[in-house]
């Protein structure tokens, strides 16, 4: 039994794997335990457990031995890592969990609406939750855990201690049958005996043939492919063939792999949250720490020594110390507190109580990851507008930076050059990653790749310059000298301002909206004055068709006036029409979106 005081209780991780190829099981057999207050488990798991005692007792009486038991269809057989845990536990540990029923009914009963719109959504977030981010040992399990820890520290009395004790030891050889189980029953699907046992080495003679005009003749090729096998089999025949039968690819299928990936990687997902928490400089004084430190590590030639012993002194740590029970509090802790930052992605999940999670995390991650998408595009553009040399002067100044590393790399040691290259790094991580974090408008000014393509265009940006090309182009064929090129209109296209219906009116060096009865003027705007333009997409009803097409067209000003701002309703050819504003107006344009 473990030690009555010990917090580095073993095996809180899965089991090791001993030289001999086996993981070593539990040193006991530990009964279940009877429930101690407020332990969590049910009244139903403690009824059949006295069922199944009062059955036992029975047989004893009766005289029933072992193989009547199977002859009968009793379970008497062993159940190997079998899963005595009761049904899902939502213990907490000191917060309430964030999936309050009464928040529901108070929402339900003011916007009924609304809120079935969540639960119907909430469905769909709980079975992505059940699928994605599964993990082995569940929140509640873990608080149940830290609990009977508590148990075994505040018990008064040596029967509560060793009561205590026996529930806590039990938890814990509970902990890798539910490792197993979760393994086996969700991810394992087929096994075969492994072929290095069965792949016998065939002596040389089983390769000889005789012939007419040789003689004895050996097939050195098939000899010498059979000896590569064998020897790879030898070697490494636990590695050859896995993962060479995947099922079907359905959803049901890449689920499996998906969840692996995703609990799998949760220290790493933690040490990138700790690296983003630090390049932000939230904690100026561990930034500085840090930041320190790698200057030293720089100076002396240590970087990647101090790297390495920083990955040597963790796996080291967890091997000598292993997880204990005040870590396992202090990551339920940051979980149920809704003001600390999420360090996984089943943390986030845990934090907002399983139900409306997706939505959650659309809200947080979407704006930041629309925006590294759109960036990477970008980024894909440019590189195919350098290669396509869109920008001949640009391509040109591109490949002479390209020409003077080659330079560099070349004549210049070894040395140096690494240690340039740290220094870029440091730089990158503990300058520029701050000041596109914090400051997204200026992200792209601390772009490496953005400052070697400089001015390079996107092809959004190619469009915008191809466009007023055309535009310039066109007022100058269609320009005279009796006519004032100014006041020449250029697009019609029908729409909605406000409750008039008319159309706006593009012409060389503004545009207006005239309504189609009195013909008045109710909106104009010099293209000089213009803020920004913005197309609006109104999502229509398909249960109740409308007229109008829901494309809107949004004209902002940089005037102070508010009447000069205009949302255009309902044009059908507003793609056209904001081409043609675009292209016709003799302004440097931005895109924003």
């Amino acid at each position: 039994m473990a030690n009555l005081h010990n917090d580095n209780i073993v095996a809180l991780d899965r089991a090791a794997i001993k030289q001999g190829g086996q993981v070593q099981p539990s040193n006991q057999e530990l009964p279940h335990p009877s429930p101690l207050p407020h332990s969590g488990y049910s009244v139903r798991r403690s009824f059949d457990d006295h069922r199944h005692a009062a059955a036992a007792k029975f047989r004893k009486a009766l005289h029933i031995n072992e193989s009547s038991n199977l002859r009968l269809g009793v379970e008497a057989h062993p159940i190997l890592a079998k899963d005595s845990t009761p049904e899902p536990c939502k213990s907490r540990l000191d917060h309430d969990s964030s999936n309050s029923e009464q928040s529901t009914v108070d929402r339900l009963l003011h916007n009924p609406i609304d809120t079935i719109k969540d639960k119907i959504s909430a469905q769909g977030s709980h079975q992505a939750a059940a699928n994605v981010a599964t993990v082995e040992i569940s929140h509640g399990q873990e608080v149940e855990l830290v609990k009977a820890q508590d148990r075994v520290e505040q018990a008064e009395t040596n029967h509560e201690k060793i009561a205590a004790v026996h529930q806590r030891d039990w938890l814990v050889k509970e902990r890798q049958n539910t490792y197993v189980r979760w393994t086996m029953d969700r991810h394992v699907t087929q096994c075969r005996p492994l072929p290095r046992d069965a792949f016998v080495r065939k002596d040389r003679s089983a390769f000889e043939r005789k012939t007419i005009d040789e003689g004895t003749v050996i097939d050195w090729k098939a000899y010498g492919t059979h000896l590569l096998q064998y020897y790879a089999q030898q070697y490494g025949g636990q590695y050859i063939g896995h993962g060479s039968s995947p099922p079907a690819p359905t959803k049901e299928s890449i689920m499996p792999n998906v969840e692996r990936i995703i609990i799998a990687s949760a220290p790493f997902q933690s040490l990138i949250m700790a690296a983003r928490k630090v390049y932000r400089w939230e904690d100026p004084k561990a930034t500085l720490g840090y930041l320190i430190l790698y200057v030293v590590l720089l100076y002396w030639d240590l970087l990647l020594s101090g790297m390495l012993s920083a990955i040597v002194y963790m796996v080291m740590s967890r091997q000598l110390f292993g997880k204990t029970i005040k870590e396992v509090r202090t990551d339920l802790e940051r979980t149920e507190d809704q003001n600390q930052t999420a360090y996984t992605l089943t943390e986030y999940i845990e934090k907002q109580g399983g139900g409306s999670w997706v939505e959650k995390l659309q809200e947080d991650l979407g704006p930041w990851l629309m925006i590294q998408l759109c960036d990477v595009a970008d980024l894909f553009e440019i590189l195919r507008n350098f290669y396509e040399w869109r920008v001949p002067g640009r391509t040109v100044a591109t490949l002479s930076i390209f020409l003077l590393t080659i330079v560099i790399t070349t004549f210049v040691p070894t040395y140096y050059l690494i240690k340039s290259s740290a220094l870029g790094a440091g730089m990158v991580f503990f300058g520029l990653f701050p000041l596109a974090s914090n400051f997204p408008d200026y992200r792209l000014l601390a772009s490496i790749p953005r400052r070697v393509f400089w001015n390079i265009p996107t092809h959004a940006e190619w469009a915008v310059k191809s466009l007023q090309a055309e535009g310039v182009r066109y007022r100058h064929d269609t320009q005279t000298g009796v006519s004032n090129s100014a006041n020449t209109d250029y697009g019609f296209y029908p729409a909605h301002l406000n409750k008039d219906k008319g159309r706006l009116i593009i012409s060389a060096s503004s545009m207006r909206f005239e309504t189609n009865i009195g013909h008045r003027i109710t909106w104009s705007i010099d293209y000089t004055n213009i803020a920004k333009l913005e197309k609006l997409d109104r999502v229509k009803s398909k249960v109740i068709p409308g007229s109008g097409s829901g494309k809107d067209l949004r004209i902002a000003s940089s005037l102070a006036d508010d009447g000069c701002d205009a949302v255009l309703k309902d044009m059908d050819d507003r793609d056209q029409a904001f081409s043609q504003i675009v292209g016709f107006s003799e302004i440097t344009w931005q895109i924003v979106w």
